[in-house]
């Protein structure tokens, strides 16, 4: 397995590292964005916007890319002899140590994140609310989250890569209208008492079963990948 870890790594490894370049220019811009709102006044509600906009990049990328190398690194794998199996092993652990990169750089960022806006702008309204936001959610960026969250995106690549090699050129654009229609559902979603309901039962509910449920959530996304694999069209 770790042989074809190996082979797998050296095919991805410049991609994920403009991955994780882009992502870095992504939260510099965003620095940048919000320190210039915060010197003039005009942010007076915040919340970490760099850190925010570097997750919604790489994340996205991290998926989109992952996911691609699962639509035509299995077809390649098959080619050459290997089995399902061997693919979904050796995949899944490239895929989740990148994903676990991702993140962790994403924890530094908030980190450094908050040292520049403290030391820039202490005092200001808006890095204390940015404070007082990063404490009451400082439960969801701790170490232990860090590898749920790198199981989570593993699972939405596998999932995505399977979806679009079982579909072929539909795959895409099914994902793409699903992508739009829960972006323009979400915001009235929040607004429901329901959704507040929920959040506020899963707020009480032990750290421990949320993490729980976001280890469950991450595996059965990636099973849900490996089985549609599985029932594909291989060439």
């Amino acid at each position: 397995m770790w042989k074809n870890v190996k082979a797998i790594w050296k095919i991805r490894k410049k991609e994920f590292l403009f991955y994780l370049f882009m992502t870095g220019i992504m939260w510099i811009f965003g620095n940048l964005l919000s320190g210039a709102m915060k010197a003039g006044g005009q942010l007076t509600e915040v919340l970490p916007f760099a850190t925010m906009l570097a997750v919604f990049g790489g994340v996205i990328m991290c998926v989109i890319g992952f996911g691609t190398d699962v639509f035509y690194g299995y077809d390649f794998f098959l080619r050459f002899c290997h089995t399902r199996k061997e693919f979904l092993t050796s995949s899944g652990v490239v895929t989740f140590l990148q994903s676990l990169a991702m993140v962790i750089l994403l924890k530094i960022f908030l980190e450094l994140e908050m040292v520049i806006s403290h030391g820039l702008f202490s005092g200001s309204e808006a890095t204390r609310q940015l404070e007082a936001a990063i404490k009451i959610l400082s439960g969801y960026v701790s170490l232990p989250w860090l590898p749920v969250y790198a199981l989570l995106i593993t699972g939405l690549s596998c999932a995505g890569g399977a979806f679009v090699h079982r579909f072929r050129t539909r795959g895409p654009w099914i994902l793409v209208l699903l992508w739009i229609l829960l972006a323009a559902a979400f915001p009235r979603l929040t607004e429901t008492s329901w959704f507040h309901e929920t959040a506020e039962g899963i707020w009480k509910t032990a750290m421990a079963l949320q993490l729980l449920s976001g280890l469950l959530a991450g595996a059965i996304l990636y099973l849900a990948g490996a089985l549609g694999l599985g029932k594909a069209r291989v060439n």
